[in-house]
């Protein structure tokens, strides 16, 4: 058992970390900032196929240019939008002017783009790069300068706010930019960024497969992360974008293409479905998984991912942060591109000749970029499958990780569902779905912890000062650990509540409280009982049945206690559930009376028997107008002929508060805490024995013998 708390610490530690770096401000810049421009990418995509499409059908080559021409354009742009994108989310986080700080951004990507333009291997390679990273440090160096009194050009004396946004950008600016092109300059003086080859040898023949493993896998790592792997990896794919144009005309001159691994080849067989070869976990999901919610979601994502688009799958299941698909989301691309590779080799499959974006429908994308080869249709149904069957087992641990099933010994009930809640609206859907990653493991974890736990019922006597009888109980739930440590309720009742099994908890509690009153009658003793029921088992009509019939055989013995915000429910249904235990003898209090909003209102919507006075009345009525308070209340609650409990009296001073001449009873640890049940009985008898009045109207208060 050790072990397995061990790890559950473990789960619940790694979900605060990943939960952190969801939280970064830096993380989810990129994530939103890349997230903006995918619009830009889309039209860009449809652009190029469209000329493809165009080429195809044998239009005039002055359309197919156009339409290749403006996909370009859109390419070579993307840099300054994303870093525009980055900086304006920075800028929201550190609370300067959104726009000046967006064109600052674009400016010092177009900065880097001039300084490294006579180098364009190593500007393919840093512009994009340049483009992210730079709003990740300049961006907060500006918030600390733009703060610096000095430095600021415009203090708001005669200008508006706008303009002293403005204004006052122009120092942080010019700093900010002379850094960057000063590194720039100083980078440029390194000898070996002239034979900066990297991006080449991605697409080098002779290491094809490495370079497929690593492009797949750090795509895949990037979106765990929630950043757009096309994009971040821009310079690599646009080389691979050029690899189809060379494997192109070398087969226009009758020579054998050189490179198999392309654009065309990733996005027709290793991104099936989009990044991580999702459209294979659709597949997994409607194979394997039994969850409703699961397949309605793969339902909802199939259409999006036959167009290699899997935003839905990724903020629904979540795939981004999720260490339970993590291996899979790597593994399936990496192993479709090597197939793929594979299959090109060996003469199965032609290669890549014509570009296609990663966007491109499946199937369409295999056909088109292989001009027209049935075999790379049926490869690509092949990896689908192929990649399924690796998907398939982090989905049935997915499942049940979602519908754990936790034996509760001690309250002989069991969790088997988990709450997830959060507005995916309103707020970052990744960092909203990471803190409900955190919040079902600790969840998980506790209630894990709690199937060890003993759960038993001490009773707090309730006593008459006029008589120093002790004329009833309060039945109180308990726990023990494993250590036999008792744990507090407020440890364990929350967890228990968000799990779900409150009304399993309601339910045992009355069936305790009945085997005690039994033991209790068969021994010669016997006292009233109450117990407390909360608003979900009354208003569950099941529940609420199975709870009237446990305490019906106590006839009347055992009462129930409920909150006002129970009462604050469908009227009707609580009517209906107080009516159920009244036919049974029983009665009913309204627990912590004076708390909610509208107590008084109760008292005539429902036929309750007994008030329990909250412990705060009692404990302001050491003051003169607390005590005022307290004394009408009691008289009101006379008047309406209720039952009066007064909670949380734990000093002689308040029980001499408490008016003589109203007939009540009162619980506290003035008179006892919470006893055990083979204990009640010697306290009962001690109370008996006394026989006097606790509180005579002109003496002092006699506590009796505990």
């Amino acid at each position: 058992m050790a072990v397995g708390i061990d790890l559950a610490a473990w789960k619940v530690h790694l979900s605060h970390r990943l939960e952190a770096v969801a939280r970064a401000d830096a993380m989810r810049a990129i994530r939103e900032g890349l997230l903006w421009v995918l619009p830009c990418l889309m039209v860009s995509a449809v652009f190029l196929v469209l000329s493809v499409l165009a080429r195809a059908l044998g239009l005039p080559q002055g359309v197919v240019d156009v339409l290749a021409g403006l996909h370009g354009e859109i390419s070579r742009i993307l840099p300054l939008l994303i870093a525009a994108s980055i900086g304006y989310m920075l800028a929201i986080r550190h609370r300067l002017p959104r726009l000046p700080v967006a064109f600052l951004c674009f400016v010092y990507v177009a900065l880097a783009s001039y300084q490294l333009s006579g180098q364009p291997r190593v500007a393919a390679t840093l512009v994009l790069f340049i483009a992210i990273a730079s709003p990740l440090v300049n961006v907060p160096l500006m918030a600390r300068l733009v703060r610096v009194r000095w430095l600021q050009v415009s203090r708001g004396a005669l200008v508006s706010d706008n303009v002293e946004d403005a204004v006052n950008m122009v120092v942080p600016g010019v700093v900010t930019a002379a850094l960057l092109a000063a590194v720039l300059a100083a980078l440029q003086q390194w000898s070996g960024l002239a034979q900066w080859s990297l991006p080449l040898e991605v697409v080098d023949p002779n290491r094809s497969y490495l370079s497929a493993v690593m492009l797949t896998g750090l795509n895949s790592l990037l979106w765990f992360f929630g950043i757009h792997g096309y994009h971040a990896l821009q310079p690599l794919f646009q080389l691979l974008e050029q690899a189809v144009g060379w494997n192109a005309i070398e087969l226009l001159t009758d020579q054998v293409p050189q490179y198999p691994l392309n654009a065309g080849l990733l996005g027709a067989f290793a991104f099936i479905g989009g990044a991580g070869g999702t459209l294979s976990l659709v597949v997994a999901v409607l194979w394997r998984a039994r969850s409703p919610g699961l397949r309605l979601l793969a339902m909802a994502s199939l259409p999006m991912a036959l167009l290699n688009v899997n935003e839905l799958l990724l903020f629904g299941i979540p795939l981004i942060l999720n260490p339970r698909l993590l291996i899979p989301f790597i593994l399936v691309p990496a192993v479709n591109a090597c197939l793929a590779l594979a299959a090109v080799q060996a003469g199965w499959v032609p290669v890549a000749t014509v570009a296609m974006p990663l966007n491109a429908p499946v199937i369409f994308n295999a056909y088109i970029s292989t001009q027209g080869a049935w075999s790379a249709v049926v490869l690509q149904g092949v990896l689908v499958l192929l990649g399924a069957c690796i998907y398939a087992p982090a989905v049935r641990v997915l499942e049940r990780h979602n519908e754990t099933t936790v034996h509760l010994p001690g309250l002989d009930t069991t969790f088997t569902r988990l709450q997830e809640e959060g507005s995916l609206y309103a707020r970052d859907p990744i960092v909203v779905a990471q803190q409900g990653q955190v919040r079902r493991e600790e969840l998980l974890a506790r209630v894990r912890r709690m199937g060890d736990y003993e759960f038993f019922l001490e009773y707090q006597p309730q006593v008459s000062p006029r008589t120093g009888l002790c004329v009833g109980c309060e039945a109180l739930l308990r726990a023990r650990d494993s250590q036999g440590r008792i744990q507090s309720p407020g440890s364990f009742l929350v967890w228990l509540a968000d799990a779900g099994l409150i009304k399993d908890v309601d339910l045992w509690v009355a069936a305790a409280a009945l085997r005690q009153y039994r033991r209790w009658r068969n021994a010669g003793f016997e006292l009233p009982i109450s117990i407390n029921v909360t608003g979900p088992t009354l208003m569950s009509p099941g529940h609420c049945q199975r709870m009237v019939d446990l305490i019906a055989p106590a006839a009347g013995c055992i009462s129930i206690e409920i909150t006002e915000d129970a009462l604050a429910a469908d009227v009707a249904q609580m009517r209906d559930a107080i009516a159920r235990v009244h036919a049974v003898g029983a009665k009913v209090a309204i627990d912590d009376f004076g708390t909610g909003f509208s107590s008084l209102s109760y008292l005539h919507a429902f036929a309750v028997d007994t008030i329990k006075i909250d412990r705060s009345f009692v404990v302001t009525s050491t003051e003169p107008q607390g005590a005022r308070v307290l004394e009408g209340l009691l008289h009101f609650c006379q008047g309406l002929g209720l039952g009066i409990v007064v909670e949380g009296v734990e000093t002689e001073g308040q029980l001499r508060v408490l008016p003589a001449t109203i007939d009540l009873r009162v619980q506290g640890w003035y008179y006892s805490r919470a006893l055990a049940a083979d204990d009640l009985p010697a306290f009962v008898q001690r109370c008996a024995g006394a026989a006097v009045p606790m509180v005579q109207p002109t003496g002092p208060a006699v506590r009796p013998p505990v």
